[in-house]
């Protein structure tokens, strides 16, 4: 043969190669996209969700402790998100302080300043009849969320079992009257308790107003300025009496923004402030404790890790984040009721209470869900459900909830809470 002729056999053997690696290759890469295609086909096949809930009708169950101890274990915070109004909230989380005494929880966070929450403390150690009524009595509203008698069993089962109650959030608008009280009865600066009984006059007159004209513009909060705070400032010798005065600053700003429709500004400070309030709280434990274990108590939004639907990363995802630093958890509830009566909260309102009903407002899945519950509590185990949320599996409205939240416990025929 020629050396032409074997060049030529070369050249057709490598091309008859060629075409038998490429088949190969083809047949290779067709069956890796069949089996991602079979892979991803069973990802977004929807689970059936009842698989990852159980219920009971009260809280006291063994499954429904079992399931809970077993997420409590290397846990350091429990963030309850609630819907505001009903008393279901607080009798579970009632319960889940009494199951976190077996793991060092004695911290119960909930969303008031640190005024009424030392407010709320003593008057729980004494009992609810005389002391915490007496207190919302004294100056009307100051503590809005946790004015009722079914909130006030909590309060009273954290100091009984050698707990403490934290307060992050806000001064609350018609606060003003409480926290001025509370200086004059805590101060023995006479010029500073001077101007703080002109002021406390001034903000008792300014809620009666309120209440009869059913103005929101009309409490002390909009008639606080900056050369009164600047005075009280001044006036306060104390560093325990500069935060306080401090704080009503804080609470205009928000309020400010809010009513200026400055919403995200509104919640973003807001956030921050809880932050910087619950490290105050914070670093005082760590004195004592390496890895202090706290219980929140919060309006749902507050509850939520990563991105909250008010666009904010609240104080959750910061404890989510703290817990994850010291190798341990967090572990985030949303709890809400299906349908049934709620306090409403709002001197104004014509009557105490309303009927609602939230099932239009679940994302479809839930909506779902709700058909096959029966019993009073429903109890959905969200973590399960990560790792199959990121593709088309679920709506987008469910997906907030899994990858804001741990469990999400559902209401049925849910109760108003008892209002002073």
């Amino acid at each position: 043969m020629t050396k032409s002729g074997k060049k030529a056999e070369s050249i057709h053997s490598s091309f008859e190669d060629y075409q038998v690696n490429f088949k190969m290759k083809n047949i290779l890469y067709s069956a890796l996209l069949l089996f991602g295609f079979v892979v991803l086909s069973n990802a977004q096949t929807e689970p059936d969700l009842n698989k990852y809930m159980f219920q009971v009708n009260d809280l006291t169950e063994e499954k429904f402790i079992v399931f809970t101890k077993e997420l409590l274990n290397n846990s350091q915070f429990v963030f309850i998100g609630e819907q505001h109004g009903i008393k279901e909230v607080g009798e579970f989380t009632n319960q889940l302080f009494n199951l976190g005494q077996e793991f060092n929880y004695k911290a119960l966070c909930i969303e008031t300043d640190a005024v009424a929450a030392r407010k709320i403390s003593e008057a729980a150690k004494s009992g609810f009849t005389k002391h915490l009524k007496p207190l919302h009595n004294k100056a009307p509203f100051s503590i809005p969320f946790y004015e009722n008698e079914d909130d006030a069993v909590l309060f009273e089962n954290v100091m009984a079992k050698g707990g403490s109650i934290w307060g992050i959030d806000q001064t609350f608008m018609t606060q003003f009257r409480m926290n001025f009280d509370h200086l004059i009865e805590n101060t023995s600066n006479k010029k500073l308790k001077e101007k703080l009984n002109k002021l406390k006059n001034a903000a008792h007159e300014a809620y009666k107003v309120t209440v009869e004209t059913k103005d929101f513009t009309a409490p002390y909060l909009f008639k606080y300025d900056e050369k009164t705070h600047k005075e009280l400032l001044q006036l306060a010798t104390k560093k325990a009496e500069k935060e306080i005065v401090e704080q009503l600053w804080n609470t205009k700003t928000i309020y400010g923004y809010n009513f200026s429709k400055q919403f995200y500004l509104n919640n973003n400070e807001r956030g921050k402030l809880m932050k910087e309030n619950f490290m105050k709280y914070y670093r005082k434990a760590e004195k004592k404790e390496d890895t202090p274990k706290v219980i929140f108590k919060l309006g749902g939004y507050h509850a939520s890790k990563g991105l909250t639907r008010t666009n904010i990363y609240d104080i959750a995802n910061m404890g989510s984040e703290l817990a994850a630093s010291n190798s341990m958890k967090s572990i985030h509830y949303l709890v809400m009721g299906i349908s049934g009566t709620a306090a409403i909260g709002n001197p104004f309102a014509p009557q105490p209470t309303a009927p609602f009903n939230s099932v239009k407002t679940f994302p479809k899945e839930v909506q779902e869900l709700v058909k096959d519950i029966s019993e009073k509590y429903a109890i959905l185990d969200l973590n399960p459900l990560k790792e199959l949320g990121y593709g088309d599996t679920f709506s987008d409205d469910f997906k907030k909830w899994i990858f804001g939240y741990d469990v999400l416990i559902l209401v049925k025929d849910a109760e108003p809470l008892k209002m002073f």
